[in-house]
This record gives structure tokens, C-alpha cells and sequence, in this order.
């Protein structure tokens, strides 16, 4: 079966592992492009075909909400669910402020405690999925329904979709993933009597008879390969911001393409500042090896973004979650959250800045890295922070073309990049605050992906362009871990699992009762394991032991590097 392109690596980023900070940059950049521009045939976001079902789904929406009981849901799981909760607060805070219903809701596999620590097996669950949906439009006569799956692989949206299609008078079913359907995941799902590929299938057949749409443009393979988070999070993005806002305002004044082609200016702002962004990756990475921590802090999106940007490196990267943190000012008070504060619940979810002021800024190192995300936190926090042993960094936006890059001795690295959007002044005066915000937004995602990418890349996180030290906390990643070292082996799949499974049961010898065990077992084995997908790379490529295997990595972190020594010693 042909491997799905969201989970391939991409060669435009084969050797991110052994390039300089800046050329970490601009690799990404040419990853990124391919949004715009498309991969081999694709057109990208681009695409007519895209353009139009956006423009008709757009009307679709429009008509919705304007009829009582109507509403907008946007589903996810882990990067999907963070984006659809950005989207749905976002642009009600808009309708709000225009005095208009708020007509947007999320829903976040793993409910709120998701948006800031994985729970990534809360999405291998299309039962809850369907119940989540039912639960939140029990009340409501008409829904477009937009689940987000950026591989066609969640069970969690495979449930809900399939409720969408068995009740056509009440929902219209949205996909939005960026595979093409025939790559949809037809494995089976534990529990269930579909796959993923089948409810698609049904999709398609629904969207041939216009009660239903599928909107999947192929980007091509992530930088990192399978982190989805990227490239595939910032077109999530794009995708859900240009639909909601020709849905609630039909005066923009922009064409579909003209707004498309404005993310694509900024994107060329963000990735023209490469040296100064290498800059910023060097500190975060010489952080993270030294031991050290780093904090963002910023105001409202901003604080959120880079709150979500952390949030995402520990399933990712197997990072502890103090490495990479984020807070926002406010806290909860900020979020307009389902599940309101969650902060009592642990650390993970004390988000605010006051809380990173009075819990963690006492007991700051020279070894930390505190970035400042925007002009309203550096104007409150900069001064606190000056004195202060810790490295410091500050990226700010400017539409001022004037505005250049610079190096502040006091602060060290203060990164202030200048948007262009040339068509951003026809924009409508009602809107162009909205999307001038969405843009900078947007932006910052790019720096900060950048930053925390870069970073675990110097750290040794990743070998070539692929991510190998994952968790292996659910389905999609238990497979996904099987074909990372099927990929380093050239075993074939049954021995690559077997690998994997000796790394997760600490074992040389495996019993018929581990082999014989469903998924779930494994995953429950391997959750409070570290470097388990390295240990299994090892142990099949070189047929040694686990103490072997464990002893090389505690020699040299950098599996490239581990290997090209054996290489050159055989």
C-alpha cells in the first residue's frame, strides 16, 4: 500500500540534521513553500478546485448561521484540536465585538486538558467522538461540521464524520486533511466496524450529491517527517481562517486568492529574517543542551500560539514538558475555554505569566531562555527580566517596512520582523484589523516552530528529517513508530515491530503473550518509557542487545552520528 504523504519524508530536509542553524531555517522555508506552490503535480492551497469548494462552503456557512439554531463545530485531535480552538475563539471574539451571535465551538479530543499537554489516546476513539458531537449539538437544528485529520487518520473524526453522514438533514460534514482520500488509514479500528478510508469513501459519495465537502490539498511531506504540527497545523490554519472569514463577512473585498497569496507575503517576511532566526535557534538549542529551559511569554494570541507551539514537543520529541513552555497573560482568564480554569490540576496547566513571575522566574539560570512575543509583553515584562542571569530574546511585527533586524546588547537577540501584504489596505475597514491579527498570528507560528524545531534538532532529536524519539502514545504513533524503524533497518514490517516491542518490553526475548497483545498493551508498556523508538533503530539495525543499544545512546545522543562511528569502525 502506498504510504500515505503526510507521512513521507520529504527530501527537501534530508540532511536538517547535520545543517547549520541558519540553513535550518531555510530548509523549513522550502518546506513550507509547498503550501503555496504544491508538491510534484499538486497546485497546494492554490488549487481551483480548492478555491471554488471554499467559496461554496463559505455560502453554505453563511447560510447557516444566519438561521436560528445554526452554528459552526471544529473538531480535532492534539495540533487539529488546539487550531480548531484558536479558530473558534478567534472569530467569535469578532462576532461579539460586531454585537453579533457567537456562533463558532470547538471540540478537542481529550477535552481541554488537550490544549495544553498531549493526550494523544483520546483520538483512537470514533465512539466518544460521536457522543463529544451529540453532546454539543443537541441543541442546534443545523451544523456544518469541519473535522480536521491532517493525515485522514483520527478514529476520534472518523466517528463524528460518520454521524454527520447518517443524519444529513442536520449536519454538513466538512473533511479537511491534506492526503488524497485513496491514502485514507484503512486499518481497523479497535472497537468500531469502519476504517478511516471507508468513511472517507462514504464522504465522497456525499460530496457528489453537494451534502458534503472535502477539502484536501496536497502540500507534501512535513520537514520533519509526520509532524504534522508544522506545515500541515499552519495550513490547517490558513484553510480555517480564509473560510470563516468569507462566512461572516461578505464585504472583504478580497478574492479567495488575493487573501491566500497575502499569507504567502508574510510567510516571505518571516523566512527573508533566516540568520536572525538561526540567531534565536542557537540560544534555544545551546538552552536545551545546557540543561536549561525555554519560556515563551506573550499577550493574548501570541501567548497562545507559543503556548500550543510547546505544548506539542514532548509527544513530538519525547521532550519533558518543562523543556519548552508557554504562558499568556491572563491565563485562563484569556482563553474562553469549554472547560474554564484548569490551572488546579498541575503545572502543566498554570499557563499565565503571573504564574511563570511568581513560580519559575525566582529560580531562573543562565542556562534558561525567556522569549518575549510581542510590543505588549515586552513593555510589561522586559524590565523585571534585564537583570536577570537567564539568556533573553524578543521577536516583535511591524507593518512598517523600515523596521530591520537587530541585536540589543541589554536584551540580547530582539528580532523585529516587517510584514507586506501589499493588498491588506483594500481589505475592508471592518475587517482588516481582524486579518492584519490572523497574519501576525500566523507569523509568529512560523518563528516559534522554527525555534523549538531547531532547538530538538541540535539536541539530537532527530536523524536526517525524522523525528525518533516519539512516544509512542497511541495507534498513530505505535504505527508510526514501526515504520520509523522500518525505515533505518530495511527489516520488513513483522521484524520491525518486533524491534519496537523489545524496546517497549525491555527485552531481548519477547513471550507469545507480548507479541500476541492488542495495540492499547503496547501503548500502556511504552508510555513511561524514554528513547524507546532510538533503542529499537539500534537494536534492528545493528542486532545488538537492549543494553547495548542503551549505553550507545547514553554515549552520544545523535543516532546520525552513533551510527556513522559504527560504520567506520565495521
Amino acid at each position: 500500500m502506498e504510504q500515505p504523504i503526510t507521512e513521507q519524508s520529504n527530501p527537501l530536509s534530508s540532511n536538517i540534521d547535520v545543517a547549520s542553524s541558519e540553513e535550518i531555517v531555510q530548509i523549513l522555508y522550502a518546506c513550507d513553500l509547498e503550501i503555496f506552490h504544491g508538491w510534484k503535480n499538486s497546485q497546494g492551497i492554490k488549487d481551483k478546485g480548492l478555491i471554488d469548494k471554499i467559496e461554496n462552503l463559505a455560502k453554505k456557512i453563511s447560510n447557516v448561521i444566519e438561521k436560528p439554531g445554526g452554528g459552526i463545530v471544529i473538531s480535532g485531535c492534539g495540533t487539529s484540536g488546539r487550531i480548531a480552538f484558536l479558530t473558534a475563539r478567534t472569530f467569535n471574539c469578532y462576532l461579539k465585538s460586531k454585537g453579533k451571535e457567537e456562533c463558532f465551538q470547538y471540540i478537542i479530543a481529550g477535552d481541554d486538558k488537550a490544549l495544553f499537554t498531549s493526550i494523544e489516546l483520546a483520538e483512537d476513539d470514533p465512539v466518544v467522538g460521536a457522543e463529544k458531537l451529540n453532546q454539543v449539538c443537541k441543541e442546534k437544528a443545523s451544523v456544518v461540521y469541519i473535522g480536521v485529520t491532517c493525515g485522514l487518520s483520527a478514529p476520534f473524526v472518523a466517528g463524528q464524520l460518520d454521524l454527520c453522514l447518517s443524519q444529513p438533514e442536520k449536519y454538513t460534514p466538512v473533511l479537511i486533511g491534506f492526503n488524497p482520500v485513496e491514502l485514507a488509514r484503512n486499518l481497523d479500528i479497535e472497537k468500531w466496524d469502519k476504517t478511516f478510508l471507508q468513511v472517507a469513501q462514504n464522504l465522497e459519495i456525499a460530496e457528489k450529491q453537494q451534502k458534503a465537502f472535502i477539502l484536501n490539498p496536497v502540500i507534501g511531506p512535513e520537514p520533519i517527517t509526520g509532524s504534522s504540527r508544522m506545515k500541515s497545523g499552519t495550513t490547517t490554519r490558513i484553510l480555517l481562517e480564509v473560510l470563516s472569514l468569507f462566512a461572516i463577512q461578505k464585504d472583504i473585498k478580497l478574492s479567495i486568492e488575493e487573501l491566500m497569496s497575502m499569507y504567502e507575503s508574510v510567510c516571505n517576511c518571516v523566512y527573508k529574517q533566516s540568520h536572525h532566526l538561526g540567531s534565536l535557534i542557537d540560544l534555544a538549542g545551546a538552552s536545551l543542551n545546557s540543561g536549561g529551559n525555554i519560556y515563551y511569554l506573550g499577550c493574548e494570541g501570541f501567548g497562545l500560539m507559543a503556548m500550543i507551539d510547546a505544548s506539542e514537543c514532548p509527544p513530538t520529541y519525547g521532550a519533558s514538558f518543562h523543556d519548552i513552555r508557554g504562558f499568556v497573560t491572563g491565563g485562563f482568564s484569556a482563553l474562553n475555554n469549554n472547560d474554564g480554569d484548569l490551572s488546579n490540576l498541575g503545572s502543566q496547566y498554570q499557563i499565565s505569566v503571573e504564574d511563570f513571575e511568581r513560580e519559575i522566574l525566582p529560580a531562573i539560570t543562565s542556562d534558561d531562555l525567556v522569549v518575549l512575543l510581542g510590543e505588549d509583553i515586552f513593555q510589561r515584562s522586559s524590565k523585571s527580566l534585564l537583570d536577570l542571569p537567564c539568556k533573553k530574546a524578543y521577536v516583535t511585527f511591524q507593518w512598517d517596512q523600515t523596521s530591520t533586524s537587530s541585536t540589543c546588547v541589554e536584551f540580547g537577540l530582539a528580532l523585529s520582523i516587517a510584514l507586506n501584504a501589499p493588498l491588506v489596505d483594500r481589505i475592508s475597514p471592518d475587517c482588516k484589523f481582524l486579518v492584519m491579527q490572523l497574519l501576525e498570528e500566523v507569523s509568529l507560528k512560523w518563528v516559534v516552530n522554527s525555534l523549538s524545531t531547531g532547538a530538538h534538532i541540535l539536541k539530537g532529536k532527530v536523524c536526517q528529517n525524522m523525528m525518533i524519539d516519539v512516544k509512542v502514545s497511541n495507534s498513530k504513533l505505535f504505527h508510526r513508530a514501526v515504520g520509523i524503524v522500518q525505515n533505518y533497518s530495511s527489516l520488513s514490517h513483522e521484524e520491525s515491530c518486533h524491534c519496537l516491542l523489545k524496546s517497549i518490553y525491555d527485552t531481548d526475548i519477547l513471550t507469545e503473550e507480548q507479541t500476541s497483545a492488542p495495540v492499547v498493551s503496547h501503548i500502556n508498556a511504552a508510555s513511561q518509557k524514554l528513547m524507546v523508538v532510538p533503542v529499537a533503530i539500534l537494536i534492528a539495525k545493528l542486532s545488538c542487545s537492549i543494553k547495548s543499544a542503551k549505553e550507545m545512546i547514553s554515549c552520544q545522543p545523535v543516532l546520525r552520528k552513533v551510527l556513522i562511528q559504527k560504520d567506520c569502525s565495521a
